[in-house]
């Protein structure tokens, strides 16, 4: 014991020979400590352990430093099953008392026992889970997980406590009576345990033998008296009297009788009595078979569901993650497709450059990579659109108007700026391809967009609009002026309702005329230059030398 104001040593004297501090109430304060852990021990002996612990604690609040009762405090908590508890004791109790102290060994022993440390965790577990079960009115799986605790930690009072509870319930007082006898060999006075005895004994009417046997005693005959067989003695005054008892003869008759009653009856004690209580121990036992069975399969049940929704959690992530993977690797395919062009461009190869920005998706790009598929696109529309714009005009020549509608619509969505001289020729071109095409609607598309952007050539559409397309004398009149063209004039075709045709030639200035109509043109006229190579077509697309 130690001065609590100046840490130092005490002795038998009532002071502190450093301090000089009074320290009678001190001394008082552990004697009364060292009394209830006394006391506690005593009653641990005898398995009192719920008035043990009760002790210990008492004597930890006078003393919290009493080592000796906190480490027996965590025994008495073992042996109930709550070594949890146990063990926050001995850890205490072992900061406490670093040196000479029990619980060092204690705490050894419970962790170097992986196995054993790992079934009371498994056991607490499943008891907290049992009482989550009973709280959700589940009693069948509540049993079965109280029976799994009992079978792995056959300490556990408040385990035995709560099955025994769930068998009151359903009214087998047997079987609680016995599983309430175990937990009284383990603590012998937990009111729990004993209150729920009582209220069996209040049910049932039997009184619990708690580890008493009833013994029998024989009762012995008085003095003087003595039964032998045949004869009965009596003492009468001094005397002995020796009175045989009656014997009767019995006839060959009478024992048949006799044999044959005492079969009959034999017969009607097995047939009413042994028989049907075989067949309700066979039925019971039968129906408590069934009953086990049926609460394991839900119990497995239950288990399989909860492993399927496992596994269809686990599915999700997977295709969740390989729908990633798969994206990813897109992405990564198409910076690759960009970084391609990016080199064809700095080489210098425009065209192919230009072929290939076609096939990418701005949608596929983000940021830097976006800006990077943008400038080269700029760079490279107008190559893009002068390589459409030439297929285009030549595939128009030759009256391909499908093929020359493609590769114009392509040179229009090339240039989306208009930023190209030849923009306006390349919408022209794609209008009359769509109107020759008969695709009307397209065709007025094309127009209005010529209308809208280039006003001062309005005139030039205006007749193939379809809403503008009659004159007032039901003679078609659409005549295309396509000498504002540069190396180009177009020469367009109607008719009119009386079936003749009329044929409108433009001359572009340089002696270059493009007809419509090939019978107007000799196969050594020039009808068309390409403005790339500088070749000279005929009316039926052949090269003029």
């Amino acid at each position: 014991m130690k001065c609590i104001y100046c840490n130092t040593p005490l002795g038998a004297t009532d002071y502190c020979t450093g301090c000089g501090a009074d320290v009678t109430i001190l001394k008082r304060i552990v004697r009364i400590s060292n009394l209830l852990y006394n006391e506690g021990l005593e009653k641990a002996r005898v398995r009192d352990m719920e008035g043990a612990i009760t002790c210990l604690k008492r004597s930890l609040k006078f003393s919290k430093e009493n080592t000796d009762a906190r480490n027996l405090l965590g025994l008495c908590y073992y042996e109930t099953g709550e070594a949890v508890s146990a063990l926050c004791e001995w850890v205490i109790s072992k900061n406490l008392q670093a040196e000479d102290n029990l619980a060092d060994y204690y705490i050894d022993q419970l962790q170097n026992n992986k196995n054993r440390l790992d079934t009371i965790n498994q056991t607490i577990r499943k008891y907290n889970q049992s009482v989550l079960y009973c709280r959700e009115d589940n009693e069948d799986m509540a049993i079965i997980q109280l029976k799994k605790v009992i079978s792995h930690n056959p300490k556990l009072v408040k385990a035995y406590q709560l099955l025994a509870l769930l068998y009151m319930k359903r009214q087998e007082y047997e079987r609680s009576r016995r599983l309430l006898k175990k937990a009284v060999q383990i603590d012998a006075t937990n009111t729990t345990t004993l209150r729920y005895l009582q209220e069996i004994e209040n049910a049932t009417g039997k009184t619990t033998g708690l580890g008493r046997r009833h013994r029998k005693y024989e009762r012995e005959t008085e003095d003087g008296e003595e039964q032998v067989s045949g004869t009965l003695r009596y003492l009468s005054g001094n005397e002995m009297i020796i009175q045989p008892t009656t014997f009767r003869d019995s006839s060959t008759i009478a024992t048949f009788i006799n044999i044959t009653l005492g079969i009959l009856l034999g017969g009607a004690i097995v047939w009413f009595l042994v028989v049907p209580a075989n067949r309700q121990s066979v039925n019971d036992s039968a129906n408590k078979q069934v009953t086990e069975a049926n609460t394991k399969l839900a119990a497995v049940q239950v288990q399989a569901e909860e492993l399927q929704e496992e596994i269809d959690g686990y599915e999700e992530q997977i295709s969740d993650a390989e729908d990633e993977r798969d994206a990813a690797l897109a992405k990564v395919d198409s910076y690759d497709e960009l970084l391609a062009v990016a080199n064809l461009y700095i080489s210098g190869n425009e065209s192919s450059a230009a072929d290939q920005i076609l096939t990418l998706n701005a949608d596929d790009y983000e940021d830097n990579a976006l800006a990077l598929y943008e400038s080269i696109r700029s760079a490279v529309s107008a190559s893009l659109f002068t390589e459409y714009y030439n297929a285009g005009t030549t595939a128009y020549v030759q009256k391909d108007y499908q093929t020359a509608a493609d590769n114009l619509a392509l040179a229009v969505e090339a240039d989306s700026d208009r930023t190209q001289s030849n923009h306006y020729n390349a919408l022209l071109y794609l209008g009359m391809a769509y109107y020759y095409l008969g695709d009307r609607d397209s065709a007025d598309e094309v127009f209005n967009q010529i209308v809208e952007y280039y006003p001062e050539n309005a005139s030039v559409v205006e007749g193939y609009i379809s809403s503008s397309s009659s004159s007032g004398d039901g003679t078609s009149t659409n005549t295309l002026d396509l000498s504002g063209l540069g190396d180009a004039a177009t020469d367009v075709t109607a008719e009119t309702d009386a079936g003749t045709t009329d044929t409108t030639t433009a001359d572009t200035g340089d002696d270059i005329m493009i007809y419509d109509d090939d019978s107007t043109a000799t196969s050594s006229e020039v009808v068309w230059t390409d403005p790339t190579t500088g070749y000279q077509y005929d009316a039926n697309g052949n090269v003029i030398n």
